[in-house]
């Protein structure tokens, strides 16, 4: 990867942007806790110049645990003050400590066919782990009701759908979806959901989403995508349908030394990943043996491969020695190398 540009210094912070707030604990003021840290941190955030302000969100899930909730998806939009047409929708990557997005929305290998326009004859399949996240995001609204001492939520009692929706028919536009991640792998599933409905697309009723509202049917709207550190969401026909609606408009940016953009079509290169520096212990080879074995399954039901998305734009993060243990340097290489490598803070 050559120097970034600027358009990825910026969606690269508004990825990151999104994992504020997950530490705090959780309450019926959470989401507004975090509204408030985002909107201290926007100003002078890198790369972002104090051009960008919320316009809906953020909108945060939180998901049942077996003693208390705890913080999961939170997506927000921001537009831009000096291109009042750009928009960018950011969604955040899996909060470390939620044992139930881990297991449904990162480690869920089997495929769900894609829910295409009656007009497509393919027939993509996504994850499961994807479209689950997908369906949250799609389904978590901005609550209408604010706490004393809070401001309102722009975009409150909206959906993602419907306020994109209202964004269109007064000319062109430029919508691009954002994250890191487990935001990785949802960015390109929000923009290929939104891209396809262009027009007088018409989607079925579903197993995966809602159906899709009517919206941009002038085709105004240019979408893009910058996904960061992202796992593969589907299958081959998934990214060769996603490259044809989406193609040069997508920018897929990971480090070769990541364990997670490894995940799912390339699971036999992580043993060696850090050799000869570092190796996996035993217990971690079997639980990767065992995972290896339940993509071969999933995988053998559609008679069809995992494979990463086009446009692939990778960088390599040198190897770290005070991370010695597998686990501490994958660690590593998924948050601090890009932090590093686009000079962003460390929010975590």
């Amino acid at each position: 990867m050559s120097t970034p540009s600027t358009r990825e210094l910026i969606n690269a912070s508004m990825a990151f942007l999104a994992y504020t707030g997950e530490s705090l604990a959780v309450s019926s003021n959470t989401v507004f806790e975090t509204a408030q840290l985002f909107n201290k941190l926007l100003p002078t955030y890198p790369h972002l110049n104090n051009d960008w302000q919320m316009v809906w969100g953020p909108a945060l899930h939180l998901s049942d645990e077996i003693i208390m909730k705890k913080q999961a998806n939170l997506t927000f939009v921001v537009q831009s003050r000096s291109t009042t047409s750009s928009y960018i929708v950011s969604t955040r990557g899996t909060v470390s400590d939620n044992i139930w997005e881990w297991l449904s929305q990162d480690l869920a290998v089997d495929f769900l066919a894609w829910p295409t326009p009656e007009s497509t004859a393919i027939t993509p399949y996504i994850s499961k782990a994807t479209a689950d996240a997908l369906s949250v995001v799609l389904k978590t609204i901005p609550p209408t009701d604010t706490p004393f001492g809070f401001q309102p939520l722009p975009g409150a009692g909206q959906s993602l759908a419907s306020f994109l929706a209202g964004l269109t028919g007064f000319g062109p536009i430029e919508i691009c979806f954002t994250g890191h991640s487990l935001g990785g792998a949802i960015a390109p599933g929000l923009a290929l959901w939104f891209k396809q409905a262009q027009g007088k697309a018409q989607i079925p009723n579903n197993k995966i989403f809602n159906p899709m509202p009517a919206w941009d049917v002038n085709a105004d709207a240019t979408i893009s995508c910058v996904s960061l550190a992202g796992a593969t969401p589907g299958d081959t026909v998934f990214s060769q349908y996603f490259d044809e609606l989406i193609g040069a408009n997508y920018d897929r940016i990971f480090n070769t030394h990541d364990v997670v953009p490894h995940g799912f079509d390339e699971l036999k290169q992580l043993p060696s990943l850090y050799a000869p520096d570092i190796a996996l212990e035993e217990l971690e080879k079997l639980a990767l043996e065992g995972f290896e074995a339940n993509v071969l399954i999933a995988e053998k039901k559609i008679k069809s491969k995992f494979a990463e998305l086009p446009n692939s734009n990778p960088f390599t993060c040198p190897i770290n020695m005070a991370h010695p243990s597998y686990p501490s340097q994958a660690l590593y290489q998924h948050i601090d190398a890009y932090e590093q490598q686009f000079g962003l803070p460390d929010n975590f």
